[in-house]
């Protein structure tokens, strides 16, 4: 006697073929899950550092193990968010199995779409909220900086003390004026004058005391770690800029492989 399945299929009374309510609430799972986390690793990110140690990790270290957490929660949230839009949408009717592992799979991803704009749209408002309050205060006098900055550069340059290399007297306000004159020239166009550089070692010579062979050198120095400084945070800008575009990348494809794993489960219950 030879035993036969009967295999039912489950009628469909959706128009559609998605079901928003699983790809919703995969994604307030996702996102949820994630800033539990993440709020958790900042936490012990913190307690790990102390002012008054020693024996603190380098930041290589932080770096290393901060990147490998962000990895971690960033796709085991997605994991959990696909499996449940997977598992938790409604069948298909009587649809193929690649059918619907293809739209549990889709699921997944418009889960991850979703969440991953929740979670942009959350950050972006926390921070606003932040600091709300601070750049309030602070709008006014930057514009004023702003559009003053081009007026201080020029009297600068027209008020200039015809210093004296051999002199040991510095001029008031010598300081606050190397600072404008590296800012308007080697920070923001990236390069110097040579007027300007001789007019930085005269001042530092007159306000250090040394011969100006000496200063020139210290501006030259001083410019190179200033250029260097920059290119190192464009560097790590970028590197995290990539970062979170491969994570998000890789996230999309767990959330993917996780919904089709959820869907599994699903009609392994509901087609027997």
């Amino acid at each position: 006697m030879t035993d036969t399945t009967t295999v039912v299929a489950m009628p469909s009374d959706r128009s559609t073929n998605f079901d928003w309510g699983a790809v919703i609430g995969g994604a307030l799972i996702a996102t949820a899950l994630s800033f539990v986390l993440f709020a958790f690793g900042s936490a012990a990110g913190i307690a790990s550092v102390s002012p008054y140690s020693w024996n603190n990790p380098s930041g290589m270290t932080l770096t290393i193990v901060g990147a490998a957490y962000v990895s971690i929660v960033m796709i085991g949230s997605f994991l959990v968010g696909g499996y449940f839009a997977g598992r938790y949408r409604r069948p298909s009717g009587a649809a193929s199995v690649e059918e619907r592992q293809s739209r549990d799979g889709a699921h997944g991803l418009l889960m991850w779409a979703l969440a991953l704009l929740v979670g942009i749209a959350v950050a972006y408002w926390s921070t606003a909220a932040v600091v709300s309050g601070a750049s309030g205060a602070a709008a006014g006098a930057a514009a004023v900086a702003a559009r003053s900055d081009g007026v201080t550069t020029a009297l600068d340059r027209m008020m200039r003390i015809n210093t004296d290399p051999a002199s040991t007297a510095a001029p008031q306000n010598s300081r606050a004026e190397i600072a404008r004159v590296l800012s308007a020239s080697a920070l923001t166009r990236g390069e110097i004058t040579n007027e300007d550089r001789d007019y930085v070692a005269r001042l530092v010579a007159a306000e250090a005391r040394i011969a100006p062979e000496e200063a020139r050198k210290r501006v030259d120095g001083a410019i190179e770690q200033a250029k260097a400084a920059a290119d190192t945070a464009r560097k790590a800008a970028a590197g995290i800029a990539f970062l979170i575009g491969a994570l998000s990348i890789v996230a999309a494809g767990a959330a993917y492989w996780a919904a089709m794993a959820g869907g599994r489960e699903r009609d392994s219950n509901v087609w027997r």
